[in-house]
């Protein structure tokens, strides 16, 4: 058995060894990124007549707001996860609280720059806020808590990990002088320990309403909106909470497992702890397909005339083949978690447990733009129903996107370590 100092150089791999593979990709996702700048400036010089988005015959949101969707509420589970495990001491959680941490570290700016470009005029982005945010809307509300939570969520991720930077200083001689001058004169003694486990337990339960109400706040944007069909609902909160719940766990899932695999870390991250995981994420699916029936039930009843023509367009309408398919594939996703994490305990398997997260998490993102745009395309004014499809431009502005988020991730794994050093390492 090996001894937790000479765990250190394995989990320090990353940040140590740059092999081939780093660089080529590297090269890839800077290509990507390359041309996700280049159509963005195409979009802000051309206008959205380049992504196809129109009004009031159209849709003014497209899959950008499903995608600003989909990366706030994966951007929950990140401190969430590292909160609970702090405040409920879940020691065995521990090997993954920073996988966690910088999922929202990553995601929150990818929100925020989908929501820049999707303005059409990025320069005033802060300046629409600013001079004209008004207090009773939510885009006012969403600008502000978001802006709270990636304050707080960088304070939180930066003192966890400041004792490891220091380790760094004397484990990666090569950038001693980088850690050293991060760590800002940290020194691994007790009372620091004691200072800022106490720091981070009161930063986490301050944390913990604040990221409830980021996604909130994105649920109010759309339930408070009385003149589009099927977004006015009093449950659209805590709906919008719990898929991102769902998401974020899928997601974290998924990471922890390519992790694992990579840099071969069967050893600290354990498979019991992984399917603790899926098993919390069987359980928030249900309650997830719960909610979608109670919706789509409601829609489907004796909805008004306008709730009923989008309703119809969901379900037996022009979405209904994307619809059906998520449905079926959400409920497929969730008795493979289910059955694997909970029932046959014995056959657990860890590529099930992925198989069951990465359906539901597609299945999640496909939902999210089912809510935004069939009630565009169906307004309650009279004009006809209009059309959308994402164009080029569109899918080009969410694979950079996605490229930022990923590129964002492997440079902090480099300079980082990306899982916490034992206790007696530092």
């Amino acid at each position: 058995m090996r001894s937790k100092a000479e765990t250190v150089p394995n989990l320090l791999a990353p940040v140590t060894t740059t092999g081939r593979g780093f660089y080529v990709l590297l090269l890839v996702l800077a290509g990507l990124f390359a041309w996700f700048l280049v159509n963005a400036v195409k979009l802000q010089i051309e206008g959205h007549g380049e992504s196809g988005l129109s009004t009031p015959v159209g849709a003014a949101w497209g899959i950008a707001v499903a995608n600003i969707i989909f990366f706030i509420g994966v951007s929950h589970v990140g401190i969430g996860v590292s909160a609970a495990t702090r405040l409920l001491n879940l020691h065995y959680l521990r090997p993954y609280v920073r996988i966690a941490e910088l999922l929202t570290m990553v995601c929150l700016p990818a929100a925020v720059i989908t929501i820049a470009l999707d303005l059409g005029r990025t320069e005033r982005f802060l300046w629409s806020v600013m001079q004209f945010g008004q207090y009773r809307s939510p885009m006012l509300w969403s600008a502000t808590v978001i802006s709270v939570y990636f304050v707080a969520s960088s304070v939180y991720l930066y003192l966890s990990m400041r004792r490891d930077i220091a380790a760094c200083a004397r484990k990666v001689p090569k950038r001693a002088g980088f850690y050293r001058a991060i760590s800002l004169g940290y020194e691994d003694t007790e009372e620091s320990k004691r200072v800022h486990e106490k720091v981070l337990w009161w930063l986490a339960l301050v944390i913990l309403p604040i990221m409830i109400s980021v996604h909130s706040v994105y649920g109010f944007i759309f339930g408070l909106q009385g003149g589009r069909p099927g977004w006015f609902n009093p449950f659209q909160a805590p709906y919008f909470v719990l898929g991102a719940i769902v998401s974020g766990f899928a997601t974290l899932i998924l990471v922890i497992v390519f992790l694992r695999w990579l840099f071969r870390w069967q050893q600290h991250m354990p498979a019991e702890a992984i399917r603790s995981l899926g098993r919390f994420l069987s359980w928030m699916t249900v309650l997830y397909i719960y909610f979608s029936f109670a919706e789509y039930l409601t829609f489907s009843y004796n909805p008004p005339a306008a709730e009923s023509t989008v309703g119809r367009s969901i379900m037996t309408g022009e979405f209904a083949q994307i619809f059906w398919t998520g449905m079926v594939a959400l409920v497929v996703g969730y008795f493979v978690l289910l059955l694997n994490q909970t029932i046959f305990r014995k056959s657990f398997r860890l590529r099930y447990t992925v198989i069951g997260a990465l359906m539901i998490n597609v299945v999640l993102y496909v939902t999210r733009y089912l809510i935004v745009v069939p009630s565009l395309l169906h307004p309650l004014l009279p004009y006809s129903p209009g059309s959308y499809t994402p164009t080029f431009a569109e899918w080009s502005l969410i694979v950079g996107i996605f490229t930022f988020a990923i590129l964002a991730y492997v440079v902090f794994m480099k300079l980082f370590p990306i899982v916490e050093l034992p206790e007696k390492a530092n």
